[in-house]
Formats: structure tokens, sequence, C-alpha cells
């Protein structure tokens, strides 16, 4: 495997997945940013993003989640929302009804008029559901039991007073029930937590670990259990993360994505019979995959700045697609709901916002059918890949945003989370409070760049980072400013840094590098890795991969954590750094903000903390994103 992906994609490759057919994209304005940034963030608020998807077993309508309610699209993308509310998950029965999850502990079936035919409860919060024929696998979670940074971060709600907590005891569990029937059936896995899970056939396939934390995602195994008999099977182990745990019909195959934390990543095939586990050759950065038949998988990932998809054969790439654009799906990563060989699922390009889509497997030819957005495409601006060149030569990539091709402005680098994660070319793209489209409208050019660590250019590109983080990553980072500048896209004297999480780290790494930056703005970020080993509900998974082992409990080991943690050299810093966090966030805990904020203060930085009542990882009320914005674009001085 390489490190690329297929060659770059620019703007000339944008028709790719866009049928002939489709009608044009609105016109963007001549000057975008001849509108008011925060007007911009507004607007972007009242985006409708369908979650969810789920295509009836018949091709000919999709189910979705918008709002937190459960609707039905016909393919002409016509819309009926299905009452009661609350709805967090759709799944259509391979009979054409349809399963729900309807609040937190509920399942709910309607029958094939959409109307209420069967509903049974379970404990904790349901996180999936897998039917399969007449039964449905449900995952879910105890009260209390901790979520990552996806999901902000929080605790899954739980009213005790006092709030105890004791090793093993607040688990994610499976369940499984007959439709019609109103009695959970657990299926015990000996003191382990589930994290993803398939079902077929009374079998579950589970992606699992000891650890009942969000740490314990970095140290998981495959696990095969039958509801039938109890047995549960360990089919393989692994130092790198799993998801997507697929079992083939007819019982004797299985397939999983290994990868690097919020996975991407390559193919794994498990023979049931013999144990063999082995990789699918030439192809990675795969988040999503399914059974056609016994022998052939559908699959879908990221590719560069876009996405890529197609069918795989007896172990082999039959078919790939590449498509400059974002696939919506869980976790953020690009999913698909499949019958046939037509495909669903969330699609947005940089000038089309998010809309239900379809296309065929094999093609890729994404056709929007719906109109939920189309007043918000006016927004659109102009975006383009580029690429530079790293400290050691490696290629790097990242995206850049403007009013137009030839305009120049403040520059303003966003660095994104993970550090696994990426940039992908989307109509507004949404990490760091959704502030990357009006910082364009405000004037600004905005960077957003993929440093080696990133997802969607192979395995080996994503390990790079490993023992080196906030260190080669940060200098990709500086070489792609460098870069900008160089080329008259820049004013070396005007340019900031931001970021959240993984990315709010970066920022604050940077401005103890080079006094380059103007200003710096750090949401929800880690500034000391020492206290992150034993603070965060990621400690012990997240931080032995990404600093190679380094143990907090050695004088080697803090030395090395302590030498990247932005806390110990504020005496190098003199970028004012505006600081934003939840109070609720336990993947990085407010008291790393706390920390950053009393480090650069004593060391005469300017600086503010400003803290969220009720927020975790990110923010999602409304009145504190639109303080947020108004905070950062006030700070960054771009207007």
């Amino acid at each position: 495997m390489g490190l690329e992906d297929g060659p770059p994609m620019t703007p000339a490759d944008a028709p790719i997945g866009v049928p002939a057919d489709a009608p044009a994209a609105p016109p963007r304005p001549a000057s975008a940013d001849a509108r008011d940034p925060l007007d911009v963030h507004a607007a972007l608020a009242g985006l409708r993003y369908p979650e969810s998807v789920a295509l009836h077993p018949d091709g000919d309508r999709v189910a979705c989640v918008i709002d937190g309610v459960a609707h039905v699209a016909a393919l002409d993308g016509t819309l009926t929302p299905l009452p009661g509310g609350e709805h967090a998950l759709t799944r259509w029965l391979p009979d054409g009804r349809l399963l729900l999850a309807s609040g937190p502990h509920t399942l709910q079936v309607l029958d094939t008029e959409l109307r209420p035919a069967w509903q049974a409860e379970v404990d904790g919060e349901i996180e999936d559901l897998v039917p399969d024929g007449s039964t449905v696998l449900v995952r879910h979670a105890d009260p209390g039991s901790e979520r990552d940074g996806s999901h902000l971060g929080l605790r899954v709600h739980d009213p005790s007073d006092p709030f105890v907590r004791t090793p093993g005891g607040r688990l994610r569990r499976l369940s499984w029930l007959e439709i019609g029937d109103d009695r959970p059936r657990e299926i015990v896995l000996p003191g382990l937590t589930a994290w993803d899970a398939d079902w077929r056939d009374g079998r579950a396939l589970a992606v699992t670990s000891a650890d009942e934390t969000p740490a314990g995602y970095y140290r998981p195994r495959l696990d095969l259990a039958d509801a039938r008999t109890g047995e549960v099977r360990t089919l393989y182990h692994t130092p790198w993360q799993l998801s997507r745990p697929r079992l083939a019909p007819g019982g004797r195959a299985a397939a999983v994505v290994e990868g690097l934390s919020i996975v991407s990543g390559r193919v794994m095939l498990a023979d049931l019979v013999t144990g063999d586990v082995r990789p699918i050759p030439d192809l990675d950065d795969v988040t999503d995959l399914g059974w056609l038949d016994d022998r052939t998988l559908w699959f879908t990932g990221w590719s560069g700045t876009g996405v890529h998809g197609g069918v795989i054969e007896d172990g082999r790439v039959a078919t790939r697609w590449t498509a400059w654009g974002t696939l919506g799906g869980r976790d953020g990563q690009p999913s698909l709901s499949v019958s046939g060989r037509l495909a669903a699922a969330t699609w947005e390009t940089a000038e089309r916002p998010p809309e239900l889509a379809v296309a065929s497997l094999e093609g890729g030819d994404w056709r929007q059918i719906t109109t939920l957005n189309v007043d918000l495409a006016p927004l659109a601006v102009h975006q383009e890949e580029i690429t530079w060149s790293g400290h050691d030569g490696l290629p790097v990539s990242g995206l850049l945003l403007r009013a137009g091709p030839a305009r120049t402005g403040p520059l303003v680098v966003i660095a994104h989370g993970g550090p696994t994660w990426l940039w992908s070319s989307a109509f507004a793209p949404a990490e760091s409070n959704q502030l990357a489209l009006p910082l364009v409208h405000a004037g600004a050019t905005v960077l957003l760049p993929n440093p080696r660590g990133s997802s969607g250019r192979g395995q080996a590109y994503a390990r790079a980072v490993i023992g080196l983080a906030g260190d080669a990553d940060l200098m990709d980072v500086l070489r792609g400013v460098d870069h900008l500048v160089a080329s008259g896209v820049a004013d070396g004297e005007n340019v900031s840094i931001m970021g959240l999480s993984y990315g709010g780290y970066l920022s604050a790494q940077a401005v103890t590098r080079t006094g380059r930056f103007r200003a710096a703005v750090v949401m929800s970020g880690v500034s000391d890795w020492l206290s992150f080993a034993t603070a965060s509900n990621l400690a012990g998974g997240f931080d032995p991969l990404y600093h190679a082992g380094a143990d907090p409990a050695t004088p080697e080991g803090r030395e090395a954590l302590a030498a990247r943690s932005p806390v110990y050299h504020a005496a190098r810093a003199a970028t004012p750094t505006l600081i934003l966090h939840g109070d609720q966030d336990r993947t990085t805990p407010l008291g790393q903000a706390e920390q950053l904020y009393r480090a650069w203060s004593a060391a005469g930085v300017r600086t503010e903390l400003v803290v969220y009542p009720r927020e975790g990882h990110e923010l999602v009320e409304p009145a504190h994103r639109a303080d947020a914005a108004r905070r950062v674009i006030s700070w960054l001085g771009v207007t």
C-alpha cells in the first residue's frame, strides 16, 4: 500500500459522481465576502441534515432522521414526516416494515402503511439496531457509561445521586428481540463491552474490549457470539482499531475494517471455518461495507479529500469509483445503505449543501433527491485542493477556501481533530463550530490542512504521526503556510491558527514553536499530555498509541510527554490565544483549558478562557455556538 490512494483531486474533478442531468447548483454570489459572517453562521445553524439513512428493500424510498424526526422520502424527493418525534435511528425490516429507535430506550416497528405495529424497551440508551429477518439486535449503553469525542465526550445520562462507578460496571451490551415479543434477551459477553456489532442467523459479530471506557476501543478484539449456545469465540486481536464488523450470508465468512482511531482503514476478511484472517489487497481508507451475497461486498470510504466506493468480489476489488465531495454517516464517516445495486446516503459537495442522494454501487453517480437546504447554496465559496512538500519531501495536501479563485485575505489555518481524521470537500466543513465558511465571508482565506496522520491517503500516511504527534504533523502545517506565503496567496504578517480537539492541541503547540501567528483559538484542546493520561476518558488508549507507548509512570515517558505539552513551554508563547471549552467534556476535560489559561497568563500572554455550561466536546446549544462564533471572528480580527 502506498501513501497515495489515487491522484489528488481538484475542482476539475468535481463533476465525477454528479450525473449529467443533475440540476445546476445555484450561482455563488459574485463577492462571497459581502455577507456578514455572523449572519452566515446563523444561516448554517438552520441547515437540515439527514441522518440514519436507510434505503427500503425495494429501493424505491429512503428513511432518515431530520431534526430528531423520522421521515420517509420518495425518490422524487417528497418527504413524509412520521409522528411521535424524538427518533434516533431508522432501519427497514426485510418485509418492508420500518424499525425505529424512538427516544433513548424504545424500539418501535411501523407496518407497511407506517402505522404503529409493535414496540419494546431495553435498559440503557440505544446506540444501534441491526435487524435480521424477524429479529433485531440492539446495542445499548448502560446509564453512566462513557462516550468519546465523536459523541460529545459526555456520559450516558444517569440520574443516580450519588454517582457510583466501579470497573466493568457500566458496559455497552448486546440484546436481541423477536419482533412482536417485548422480552429482550442479553447476549452475555463476560466482562466485555461491545463497541460495534452485526447480527445474522442468531449469531453476533462484535468489536469488544475489556475496558468499558472509550480507551478500551484502542485495544479491541473481534468476537463471535452465538445467542443460542452462549459460546463466545475470539476471532482476531489487533493493536489497531476495528469497526463495521459484518457477517456474510451462509455463516462461513466475516469482514471488519481495521485502522486508526475514528476508523478508516483496510478490510480484513475472516474465514469462520479455518480461522484465517487476511486483508483485501490494494484497498485502504474504507469506512463502511456490507455483504451483497456470500462472496461479494460493497464498500465506501475516504479518498484524498473526497470519497470512494465500489464492489469487492472473491476478496479482490472488482469496481471502484471516486468523487470529490463528502458522504455523511455514522461518526461522521462515509457510510451507505444498500438495496440490490442501489445505494443511499447524505451527499454534499463544495457547491451543493447536504441532501439525501442515491447512486449505483458501481458508478458512484450521486443524485440528490431532496431540496432541504437549497436556499443555503448561494453561501458556497471557492474551494480547491492544494499540495505542498513536508519537511522531508512527503507530499501533503489540504483544502483552500476563499471568496474567489484569485482572492487574497488574512490567512486562517484550521487544524482538524483526530489526529487520524481529515478535511474533506464539503459545502460547509463542520468541525470547529462550522466557522470555515463564515470566516471566508468575513474576508479571510482559510487553509484546511491534512498533515501526516490524516485519513484518506492510506495507513502508512496515517501512522506516520505515531510517536511524532505535535511535531512532524505541525511541521507539515507550517510548511503549508510557507507554501501559501511564497505563492502570494497569503500575507506572512497576517496569519492565524485555530482548531478543535487535537486541532486545538496543534494550535496551542504551534504558538510555542513559532511567532508567525498573530492570533490563535484553542477549542476543546489538549494542553498537557501528562494530566490527560489520567484525566481523559480516552486515557490509556489514545495516548499510548499516538505517543508510541510513552509511559507517564517512567521518567523517560514523562519527559517525552512533557516535551509535546504546550503548558510546559509557555515561556516560548507570545501569540494572543482564545480558549473555548465545554464544562462537561470528558474526552479533553475542562482542566486542560484551565491549565493552558493559567500557563499563558503566568507567561504574560494575552489570553481569555470561555467556559460553556452543559456542553461537551463540541458546542451544541444554539446560543453557545453563536457566542463562540462572535468571539472567534472578533479575536482573529479578520473583519
